[in-house]
């Protein structure tokens, strides 16, 4: 069975509803209406026994009828005055027209005024009074006019209630089809979400109604639902990029290891395809310990956080570049012109390798001329370390990508130009890790300078 739309709930309800107000209003007037005109025939009766003499009546009982027998039998059908015996028999009679309808009357309660039933037709009320002789005198008065007129009020009010209804219900079809413009308007939005249009909107109403605040809601959760299919969308595409590249760089080293083997295994120089396996593996386990430290930094384990002065930390990584490259000038420097040790709450281990990758990744795309300043410092509640080069500056479309995994400014994937690409993905998750932040200032021909902000920091003087 197919269910009923909301409209037509409501519309049927509504009618529901009003059906039944309108049953209930005209069955208590049509019920006050024939309380009124029974209370007027009572009053008729009432008053006709006050201004009646018995003499009078008697006489009219035994008088023959000289009426027109027309005029005779329809007063005879609408009224009746009768004397009864004591015995409860008929005496005498108003109508000498036995054939019309007349009441039938069982025992007689005097003053009171009762509803008998009819020979033929309608009911009849009578009302009895009882004669100084003994006998009785009953008044009865036919309700054929009285019924006659409740049947036509009833009539007329289930027309009038049928006709109601009829433009109740087009009424409440055409306010109820207004009312739920709104829904109708969301259900056709929500079917073009459904078919993948999730840019569609739900149109703006009064903010006010309950169809406004539930657009506005539809909407914001519309916008965080585009938002995260966004990010799902590009987090797959960057997986996937990201899935590719590593396959790549995994597979280039794993070729050299293949090739030289089979080369020592043809009888070529020992020594050198040994030395070649070597530098091979040694490049696969880079790129897998890298690829390790970016999976243990995405599933957030806890750091080993206790105190850490950045300013030894930068001093040593400029040790080790130095002795890797002697030939390049690299110094250490104060941010704001003197060095004074900068502590920090922080993983060393973690933050030695920002400032080897920071450090590394400057000689790896700077020209040997250039040179390269570490800076360390406070600002504004904030440890900073900065590793500033006077090299050629990163073009402004790599910006943005510069810290993706294993994008690599230079087009070619030879690592002769500077690796994988993931030292600088490394560094970003790590200072994340920190609860801190990495910036990037760069211009075409003017350097670039890699800033590391971390929270906590302490500044003491020097001692040097």
């Amino acid at each position: 069975m197919r269910a009923w739309s909301l409209r037509a709930r409501l519309v049927t309800a509504v009618l529901g509803l009003a059906a039944l107000g309108l049953v209930l209003s005209n069955v208590i007037g049509i019920a006050l209406l024939r309380d009124n005109l029974m209370d007027r025939v009572d009053g008729q009766l009432q008053q006709l026994g006050k201004v009646a003499t018995v003499k009078s009546i008697k006489a009219l009982t035994r008088v023959p009828i000289t009426l027109n027998d027309v005029l005779a039998k329809r007063v005879a059908a609408a009224q009746r005055i009768m004397v009864y015996n004591r015995d409860g028999s008929l005496q005498s009679s108003s109508s000498a027209y036995d054939d019309q309808p007349h009441p039938v009357i069982g025992p007689i309660e005097v003053g009171v005024n009762v509803t008998v039933p009819g020979s033929s037709g309608p009911s009849w009320r009578i009302r009895a009074a009882e004669l100084p002789d003994g006998d009785i005198l009953v008044f009865a008065q036919s309700l054929a006019e009285l019924e006659a007129t409740q049947t036509s009020a009833i009539a007329i009010a289930a027309a009038v209630s049928a006709a109601v209804l009829l433009l109740l219900g087009l009424g409440a079809d055409a306010v109820v089809r207004l009312g739920l413009r709104p829904l109708t308007r969301m259900e056709a939005t929500a079917g073009h979400i459904a078919r993948g249009d999730f840019a569609r909107r739900v149109p703006a109403h009064d903010p006010h109604t309950e169809p406004g605040r539930l657009a506005a809601a539809m909407n914001v959760m519309l916008d965080r639902l585009q938002s995260e299919i966004a990010a799902r969308t590009d987090s797959e595409a960057r997986m996937r990029r990201f899935l590719a590249d590593a396959s790549h760089e995994l597979r280039t080293p794993l070729t050299s290891v293949r090739g030289f083997a089979e080369l020592h295994r043809r009888g070529g120089d020992a020594a050198e395809a040994m030395r070649r396996i070597e530098d091979a593996a040694a490049r696969m386990g880079v790129l897998v310990n890298d690829l390790l430290t970016l999976a243990q930094l995405d599933e957030e384990r806890p750091l080993d956080r206790h105190p850490v002065d950045l300013l030894e930390v930068a001093a040593d990584t400029i040790r080790d570049a130095r002795v890797r490259v002697p030939e390049r000038q690299v110094r250490l420097a104060g941010l704001d012109g003197g060095l004074a040790p900068v502590t920090v709450v922080g993983d060393e281990a973690r933050l030695r390798q920002v400032a080897a990758n920071l450090i590394g990744n400057a000689l790896a795309h700077t020209p040997p001329e250039a040179s390269v300043t570490v800076r360390v410092g406070g600002a504004g509640g904030l440890a900073v370390l900065e590793v500033a080069d006077t090299g050629p500056g990163v073009p402004p479309e790599h910006v943005p990508h510069l810290f993706d995994r294993l994008y690599r400014v230079g087009q070619g994937r030879s690592r002769a130009d500077g690796g994988a690409g993931l030292g600088l993905a490394i560094v970003a998750a790590i200072v994340r890790a920190h609860g801190g932040r990495v910036e990037l200032d760069t211009a075409p021909g003017e350097g670039a300078t890699f800033r590391v902000l971390l929270p906590g920091s302490e500044v003491t003087p020097s001692s040097l």
